[in-house]
């Protein structure tokens, strides 16, 4: 059941006449019991204490006594704070523990898991999106990586995402109804402060904007789709990952499998849909927006929606024969451009637009190959020389400069840098350990193509 381990009088305390006493104290020893660096178990004291000084926050107390008690109501601001106390043990908030004459008390975990949930109801805090998609994001490429020692944080990054997508539902829900309640306000003030105090500060995402900017949170949701189709894709890593459910859950490996296939469907699912429900709860938040500027605008002109009451009079008066006389407002100034304003309509997005890859003509791609070519064929390396004069020479222990065949733009650029082979720095090295080049002052006509002094490359002898 779903109050099975609460007390019955559990919400006693929260329902009588002193609920706004009691709810105070509650959310200020929410953050006594939920200091994680002390005991959990308090000292009676130390509670009582921690009410009365709950208790010098409020501006007026007043206790009602709902069973007509014989006591007299309490005069003292630690009377008040020991009826609270009380109070609160005796419908099973706090739990009293006594040893000799030393009194603890302690809150037990059912309540204090429901004190906790309270509390973030009453305070409904802004959430930041961008933190929890990259924390998704983090879980998922810790899993890629290490699927048998780290496949358990899927598991994480799908509570996360039920998280996220509940929170996505209570925004909706709530714009939804606060929309119905100022619609049906006739008070401005009432409007244009309950949309700041509601909406903006309680309802509206903390990174709202950024929703709408090239450094959204949700730029890795493509990111975190490939990754999780990929754990139900890859037979072996899905294998590894349900291993690592089955060992840190203590759980059979068929019951691991069924429970990572979930994980993996929440994720996607979540960030499949995501685009259209941030419509729905932008397409809201401009109602809520339009009303609220409108209401400001019209605040100390006249009453809110009055451009479409004007348009209604113009209407109606069009469709008589004969205008009718309006004795009774002459001179007054109801009717004006002030007035009559219309709101900013609200601003499209521009129409996605298909990007096409320019084609590139095969010319062009032709000329680009054959330049790089050429580019390739001039550059000088070390093998290149070496394997030339290899080539050239054979078996020949030597060779003169006019039996050298130049065939290509390779042959004519090494053929060029073999006379400089002294001059080529330490990379050229191996090549004169293996090669002699020894030049005569006399020039002479290579094939026509080059003049240059006679020169004759013989291989070195190993014994030198």
């Amino acid at each position: 059941m779903l109050f099975k381990y609460l007390p019955d009088e559990i919400f006693q305390a929260l329902a009588g006449s002193n609920k706004q006493l009691i709810e105070r104290v509650l959310i200020d020893l929410a953050e006594v019991f939920y200091d994680h660096a002390e005991d959990p178990i308090k000292d009676k004291s130390t509670i009582v204490e921690s009410i009365e000084d709950s208790l010098h926050k409020m501006d007026m107390l007043s206790w009602q006594e709902d069973n007509k008690d014989a006591f007299d109501s309490p005069k003292t601001i630690h009377e008040y704070a020991l009826r609270i106390y009380h109070r609160l043990v005796n419908t099973g908030w706090l739990v009293e523990e006594q040893e000799l004459y030393y009194i603890s008390v302690l809150m037990s975990p059912q309540i204090s898991m429901l004190l906790k949930a309270l509390v973030e109801i009453s305070r409904h805090g802004k959430r930041n999106y961008g933190a929890t998609v990259l924390s998704i994001l983090s879980n998922l490429e810790s899993v890629t990586n290490s699927p048998l020692e780290r496949g358990v944080t899927l598991n994480q990054s799908a509570e996360a995402c039920r998280d996220f997508s509940a929170h996505l539902n209570q925004i909706l829900l709530g714009i939804r109804s606060l929309q119905r309640e100022l619609f049906a306000s006739k008070d401005p003030k009432a409007i244009v402060s309950g949309f700041f105090d509601l909406f903006v500060d309680g309802i509206l995402i903390a990174d709202y904007k950024t929703l709408k900017t090239s450094n959204n949170p949700f730029r890795f949701r493509r990111k975190i789709l490939e990754l999780t189709q990929s754990f139900l894709s890859d037979q072996e890593v899905f294998k590894r990952i349900c291993q690592c459910y089955a060992d840190q859950q203590v759980i059979s490996f068929s019951a691991a499998e069924s429970l990572v296939e979930s994980d993996c469907l929440t994720i996607i699912q979540t960030f499949s849909n995501i685009e259209q429900r941030l419509e729905r709860i932008d397409e809201y938040r401009y109602r809520l927006e339009k009303r609220a500027a409108d209401t400001a605008r019209y605040m100390d002109s006249s009453r809110p929606g009055m451009a479409n009451k004007i348009a209604g009079i113009i209407t109606d008066a069009a469709a008589k024969s004969q205008l009718p006389m309006l004795k009774s407002v002459i001179g007054c100034r109801i009717v004006g451009m002030e007035s009559a304003a219309a709101p900013l309509k609200k601003r499209e997005p521009p129409l996605p637009r298909i990007i096409t890859p320019a084609s590139v003509s095969q010319n062009a791609i032709a000329v680009r190959d054959s330049n790089r070519r050429f580019h390739e064929a001039r550059q000088v390396t070390v093998a290149k020389l070496q394997g030339y004069a290899q080539r050239q020479l054979g078996e020949n222990k030597e060779k003169h400069i006019l039996d050298f065949t130049i065939e290509s733009v390779e042959d004519f650029v090494c053929f060029d840098h073999l006379r400089y082979v002294g001059s080529l720095g330490i990379n050229a090295k191996q090549i004169e350990e293996e090669f002699d080049v020894i030049f005569t002052d006399k020039y002479v006509d290579v094939h026509e193509f080059i003049e240059c002094r006679e020169f004759v490359v013989s291989r070195r002898s190993k014994t030198c």
